[in-house]
């Protein structure tokens, strides 16, 4: 069945409804005033609006009144087509739209959103590969901002659509490209001249800038000033990755994006699908569960013809994931779950 549902800005209006899984379909009817002849802004704002009254409706629907929405919930829109636009008394553009909702999102959009907001990206510059390699550099950096539970998800994909790492536009097309909230830039510099820096001690000092950036095109940029009591210029630069990486993250979790005290912790377990003939099937499961951001991420530990195993991150308890799985209704389902706090089984013998 389909949820069909029709919706006015201000004025809601439940004709009917029936559901398809874990999608609602919503007809929703959004309107802006048209300011200064900007034509086009007003068919945007529309258009927003549009998609903000068929969220609300959805929560007003299922009785959730603490919900502030806005538009970092356009996300769990899976898509929407438009079914008529039109300009009222010459100042007003009314858009109505046909709105496919993520029905299993919406109900967890709070741990979605903060597992969003915590999804970082980074880039440095100005150490040669050479002096440090590059896996050294990444592994520090990442695994600092793992500590402190911020995500990287999209890293690869990041950094897999830029080519030169000093072009500003490339870098900001492909940070808009990807779900992450932040950017972080890390800008190395070897401070070297003693007429420069006036170190009696001859110490080998970098000079880190590190800008964060979101997606408002809002940024910070802090300075970082490292020494070492050598004038060795491997341990100069592997210091000041470690303490520019440091004082960033917590810089970061501290101004900008802070973790609240009821934030869910990251877990670690496997899945276990059993008696599943079918290895699409499993990766099907597997792919989805990463899709919606019910797993952060996940590796195949092993495989046969009928069972594979995989470990998983997660913010959700193997219990709570099993009852995810129930909820967004496989094709074929496991006949028998079984869960504790090291690993979910999911069987598919045939009763």
């Amino acid at each position: 069945m389909k949820k069909v549902i029709t919706i006015m800005i201000l004025l809601i209006a439940a004709v009917s409804y029936t559901s398809e899984c874990y999608a609602y379909n919503v007809v929703a009817t959004g309107k802006a005033t048209i300011k200064n002849l900007r034509l086009r802004d007003a068919y945007y704002s529309a258009l927003n609006n549009a998609k903000l009254a068929a969220i609300r409706w959805y929560y007003k629907e299922n009785k959730i009144t603490d919900m502030e929405v806005n538009e970092d919930f356009f996300k769990f829109i899976r898509s929407y087509s438009i079914l008529d636009q039109s300009i009222e008394d010459n100042k007003t553009v009314a858009v109505k739209l046909k709105i496919d909702l993520d029905d299993a999102a919406l109900k967890d959009a709070r741990l979605l959103l903060n597992q969003y907001a915590d999804s970082t990206v980074y880039l440095y510059r100005g150490i040669d590969d050479a002096v440090l390699p590059a896996k050294q550099v990444q592994s520090t950096i990442t695994n600092t901002l793992a500590a402190q539970q911020f995500s990287l998800a999209d890293q690869a994909l990041f950094l897999g659509k830029i080519d030169d790492i000093y072009d500003e536009k490339k870098i900001n097309k492909a940070f808009n490209e990807v779900n992450s909230a932040s950017l972080i830039i890390f800008d190395f510099r070897v401070i070297t001249s003693l007429e420069e820096f006036k170190d009696p001690n001859n110490m080998c000092e970098v000079e880190t800038t590190v800008t964060i950036a979101n997606k408002k095109n809002d940024s910070k940029t802090i300075q970082i000033v490292t020494g070492n009591d050598n004038n060795n210029i491997i341990k100069c630069y592997n210091n000041a990755v470690k303490q520019a990486a440091s004082d960033t993250v917590a810089y970061v979790r501290d101004n900008i994006i802070q973790l609240p005290e009821t934030a869910a912790k990251l877990q670690k377990y496997n899945i276990n699908f059993i008696n599943a003939n079918n290895l699409v099937l499993t990766k099907n499961i597997i792919d989805t569960l990463s899709q919606r951001g019910l797993i952060k991420s996940y590796k195949t530990v092993s495989y046969s013809q009928k069972n594979v195993v995989f470990e998983v991150n997660t913010y959700f308890s193997s219990e709570e994931l099993s009852r995810k799985i129930q909820e967004l209704k496989f094709p074929k389902q496991p006949t028998k779950i079984e869960f504790n706090d090291k690993k979910l089984i999911l069987d598919f013998s045939v009763e």
